[in-house]
């Protein structure tokens, strides 16, 4: 019988062998294969467990292997692997066991009870890549690991359950695996019926969700900036199998997966702290660990504040935009994340929040007020598809919108599918993945359409990015309205989006008066 763990290294993991050679000498126990703190201690857990169980921990001298010994090794989830291979080296489980290969993961309780671990879900994924095809796992991650759909993942309560499920299997015995129950609750989000008077804030919300395209939301305290933000999940269309695997993958390997989920069916929404370091963001440190920014990977990141962020983070955001993914490198290992994100930045207009506010004044300098908004650098505001000023007092002018979530929602997931659809054939789901090629064909247009598009580009001194992003935005509006070519008022409202931050700043246009 072969055992193994996992090393949650990095975004793939490591399949690690456990092995045991038990021979007669001081009685104790090493574990070799650069283990880490946790799972040095786990030798008093696993030696008071075993005793527990009801069954004999060897005294003789224990050497424990995890390999390839240059994988470090952390986390808890190693107990009950070692501890099972302690017992098979030690004769104490079923000799008629045959040349199984079976990936153990869990903690060990001094009880013998076995809880649940991070990580599982990639391990199981890992695992059958290895050819891997038994899985024992806490029965709390039992729903985790089964979402895979492949394999069989037993889940077990204690360390004696294991070693009778391992008896019977030796038996030859068939033991059925219980059904996961479909746990699905639902969530409650926050309901934009709740947002009177802001229809050019939603709308925008609205073609931003529905493309992924990212967005600028700037303008004085209270006007419901952040507000609009926090209900984009209560719109977001639901995630797609691979999506999900993908998402929840990231989630297990981060510990932040509720024990007892399966697969993750919404889109994450992750909005940190402005506060937050560098590795905190896009992921890094001493175990190479995930970052906000790939927690949010098929969803939305929110970045409150946004000037407030360090420089090295707001300028880190630039690749994950570009490419889908962010790339982690540090002595010498290299891994890469998905980072696939829905950006969303909230920002004031000023540093002292009064620009644009009715009945305050500003103080801030021409200057003052530059150096602000340079905060954000010039990169990574070309890489922001949709820039709207947000207004403390509501839009007297404009129809209201009284829509909710349900029918926004709705909206959304109609165009997502026709949108969808179309763009199968290029291996893509949203618009705010087209290259210039691939929006050129996409995009279609009249002539005399396509002659205003090139004239408007040019008087606002779009660069390249900023043109195809006007495509990529107006060919989603298009699509809001089920419609396969782009008109002429799908490209004016596109053009008011991109145009803010290209020169044109906010004071420029009378906020000031």
């Amino acid at each position: 019988m072969e055992l193994f763990g996992f090393a949650a290294v990095g975004y793939e993991g490591r399949v690690v062998a456990v092995e045991v050679d038990i021979r007669r000498g001081i009685p104790g126990m090493d574990i070799v294969g650069l283990p880490g703190s946790a799972i040095r201690e786990a030798r008093d857990r696993i030696r008071v467990a075993i005793r527990n169980s009801g069954l004999a921990f060897p005294r003789d001298r224990i050497l424990v292997n995890l390999a390839p010994a240059d994988v470090p090794k952390v986390g808890t989830s190693y107990d009950l692997s070692i501890a099972l291979a302690v017992l098979d080296a030690s004769g104490q489980l079923s000799s008629t066991l045959p040349a199984l290969r079976i990936m153990v993961l869990g903690e060990l309780l001094l009880s013998g009870i076995v809880r649940p671990v991070p990580g599982v879900l990639p391990a199981v994924i890992a695992g059958l890549e290895q050819g891997i095809e038994l899985f024992l796992v806490a029965e709390e991650n039992r729903a985790e690991g089964s979402a895979v759909g492949k394999g069989l993942v037993y889940g077990i309560g204690s360390l004696k359950e294991a070693v009778h499920l391992l008896t019977l299997l030796g038996e030859g015995r068939r033991v059925p695996q219980p059904m996961v129950g479909a746990q699905k609750p639902e969530t409650v989000h926050p309901d934009y019926g709740d947002l009177q008077g802001k229809a050019l804030l939603k709308r925008a919300i609205e073609v931003s969700v529905t493309g992924r395209h990212s967005l600028l939301l700037f303008g004085p305290p209270g006007g419901g900036k952040t507000m609009a933000a926090l209900r984009i999940p209560s719109i977001a269309p639901p995630l797609l199998r691979e999506e999900s695997l993908e998402v929840t993958r990231v989630h297990s390997l981060a510990g932040v997966l509720p024990p007892g989920s399966g697969l993750m069916e919404e889109r994450p929404f992750r909005a940190p702290h402005h506060g937050a370091s560098l590795e905190g963001i896009l992921g890094g440190g001493r175990n190479l660990s995930v970052g906000e920014i790939s927690l949010a990977h098929a969803g939305t990141l929110f970045l409150d504040e946004a000037p407030e962020f360090g420089r090295r983070i707001l300028q880190g955001l630039r690749e994950p935009l570009e490419e889908g993914l962010v790339r982690v490198v540090r002595a010498g290992r290299r891994e890469l994340f998905p980072a696939d994100i829905h950006l969303v930045l909230a920002m004031n207009s000023c540093p002292c929040g009064n620009l644009g506010k009715d009945n305050a004044v500003c103080l801030c300098s021409e200057m003052e007020i530059d150096r602000y908004w340079r905060r954000l650098g010039g990169a990574l505001m070309d890489r922001i598809d949709m820039r709207l000023p947000v207004s403390s007092r509501n839009d007297e002018r404009i129809p209201s919108d009284a829509r909710d979530s349900r029918e926004m929602k709705e909206t959304v997931r109609r165009a997502t599918e026709y949108q969808t659809k179309r763009n199968e054939e290029y291996g893509l789901r949203f618009n705010n993945r087209f290259s210039l090629v691939q929006a050129q064909k996409v995009c279609r247009m009249e002539g005399e359409t396509e002659l205003f598009f090139r004239e408007a580009g040019r008087k606002l001194g779009l660069s390249g990015r900023g043109l195809v992003s006007v495509l990529r935005i107006a060919r989603t509006i298009a699509d809001l309205q089920l419609r396969e070519r782009i008109e002429k008022e799908d490209l004016l409202e596109a053009f008011q989006y991109r145009r803010y931050g290209e020169g044109d700043l906010y004071w420029h246009g009378g906020a000031r008066d």
